[in-house]
């Protein structure tokens, strides 16, 4: 049994993290002691079962309890719902929906990220401007300051976006594990 649960755990830790590959290891070596406890053999057990099966049926279940707060968990978990949703009996539409999700998600941050640095061109070709004017010292720092307070104000703003759109970016992955999830059991 130990064998066959080493075996189990090399390929499950190719998909999962160490506590979700835990807990199948823990979920599968009750099963085996149950079913010797009611008689059956370890090695007739363990044939039933192949590890490559047990991941691919327990994708879609651990996708959907995934929290995916750190940006490696939604980029891991991205990848394997690939994977899962091709595995699913609607997989052309929800591989659709999913790439429209993605790209849509991806187009935003992008956005984000472009509006940033075009915030600080701006405030640079602004400062350049403003210094070549034939304004006071005065008015010139008055200026500075006050772009320098519209640029904090954008960049707080853009920074309340990128969270926004992080969670859109979980919640599109919760989604997306639960559907996955749903056509996988039916």
């Amino acid at each position: 049994m130990y064998q066959w649960l080493n075996v189990l755990k090399e390929e499950l830790n190719k998909h999962f993290y160490p506590d979700e590959v835990d807990d199948i290891l823990e979920y599968y070596q009750e099963i085996i002691e149950d079913r010797m406890q009611n008689g059956e053999l370890e090695d007739d057990i363990c044939k039933g079962y192949d590890p490559k099966e047990i991941v691919r049926e327990m994708m879609p279940d651990v996708l959907s309890k995934r929290t995916n707060e750190t940006q490696k968990e939604r980029f891991k978990t991205t990848k394997q719902l690939w994977t899962a949703i091709a595995q699913t009996s609607l997989k052309i539409p929800l591989t659709i929906m999913y790439t429209i999700s993605i790209v849509l998600v991806i187009a935003l941050l992008f956005s984000i990220f472009a509006s940033i640095i075009g915030s600080f061109i701006a405030f640079l070709v602004y400062g350049l401007d403003l210094f070549e004017a034939g304004l006071s010292n005065f008015d010139k720092i008055g200026m500075t300051g006050l772009a320098l307070v519209l640029l904090s104000i954008i960049g707080i703003i853009l920074i309340q976006i990128y969270r926004l759109v992080l969670e859109l970016y979980k919640k599109v992955l919760n989604i997306f594990s639960g559907l996955t999830k749903k056509k996988g059991d039916s």
